[in-house]
């Protein structure tokens, strides 16, 4: 063969290893999170998406739930990994507080029990990064002050019978000693559990096969908690609490029902005023937030509790035109 003719076969070898190689660096590693300073937001349908129990739940009326961030590429994660800009997070070591298996079925659960549903709640209480050598990385805290840990009031009650030193108990059953009257961990997660026989997921059926709920659980955060209790109750109740508008939220959720802040609201309002959401509903404590936000039509609805939600989404004309943020 002569050298003329083994050039083109060259060249198109070369191009066919330099589009796998670009589509391979463009590529999205669902894993790991990109830790940005300004990330965007996302509106996801939540009708029809969310079973609880094993029943689609699908009130009236158009839900979403919101998120921020993306996953990186593999360019990005390959990039910092080599010079360690701390820019990705890889998910599958996060805590298990922050799972959906964990968060899902929780804030269902609060959404059946203003529901009429008599529920009782446990507690996870994982500790994370400790201050000392001797003790676990991640430590999920069974007792603490003598106190076993088995809801939120057990918690309230250990933390305000605070020693020094601290002792707590970890679930393998080790007990441990430390200086000071604080669990000694950078990051204490304290989360409502619902009782194990209340299933819920977002993803519909598909949620409980393994590969499709292995990779949903690489999602971290609590912070649909809110639209997955208001959804349910009014799925469970029969109220049209959206009364033919699009109702977008964002906002964790305690087995009291109180509702607790989260990240990145602005990108979150952002993403609900180009779904063409009527109704954003958001932690009534991060209302500052949202001071500058221009939200078009978009009504903006700062709650502290599902009840508030609840009650402002039935009202005459806040259920009609929502409220100003001040």
């Amino acid at each position: 063969m002569r050298r003329s003719e083994r050039t083109p076969r060259r060249r198109m070898r070369a191009t066919k290893l330099l589009v796998l190689a670009t589509a391979v660096a463009l590529a999205p590693v669902p894993w790991v999170h990109l830790v940005d300073e300004d990330p965007p937001g996302n509106a996801w349908k939540l009708n029809g998406r969310l079973v609880v129990e094993g029943e689609v739940i699908n009130p009236p009326g158009r839900w979403s739930w919101l998120t921020v961030g993306r996953p990186p590429m593999f360019a990005e994660v390959l990039a910092d990994r080599l010079v360690s800009t701390g820019h990705t997070r890889d998910m599958r070591t996060a805590a298990d507080a922050q799972r959906p298996r964990v968060n899902e079925p929780a804030a269902a659960a609060v959404g059946l029990a203003h529901a009429g549903q008599d529920i009782a709640f446990g507690l996870l209480v994982e500790a994370i990064g400790p201050d000392h050598g001797y003790l676990p990385d991640q430590a999920v805290i069974t007792w603490l002050n003598g106190i076993e840990l088995t809801d939120r009031a057990a918690w309230q009650a250990a933390v305000g019978t605070a020693k020094d030193p601290v002792v707590f108990r970890t679930a393998d059953g080790r007990t441990y000693t430390a200086p000071g009257s604080l669990l000694p961990y950078d990051r204490i997660h304290v989360v409502d559990l619902a009782p194990d026989d209340i299933e819920a997921a977002i993803g519909g059926q598909l949620a409980a096969v393994a590969p499709v709920g292995w990779f949903r659980d690489l999602a971290l955060g609590r912070s649909h908690g809110l639209m997955i209790a208001l959804m349910t109750y009014a799925d469970v109740a029969g109220h049209d609490l959206a009364a033919g508008r699009h109702i977008a939220g964002t906002g964790g959720i305690r087995g009291d029902g109180a509702v607790t802040r989260i990240g990145g609201l602005p990108a979150k309002a952002a993403a609900a005023r180009s779904r063409g959401a009527d109704v954003l509903l958001f932690p009534a404590s991060q209302a500052a937030e949202l001071e500058d936000f221009r939200p078009g039509r978009m009504r903006l609805l700062p709650v502290d509790s599902l009840e508030e939600a609840i009650k402002l989404l039935q009202a005459g004309d806040a259920a009609k035109h929502g409220l100003p943020v001040n």
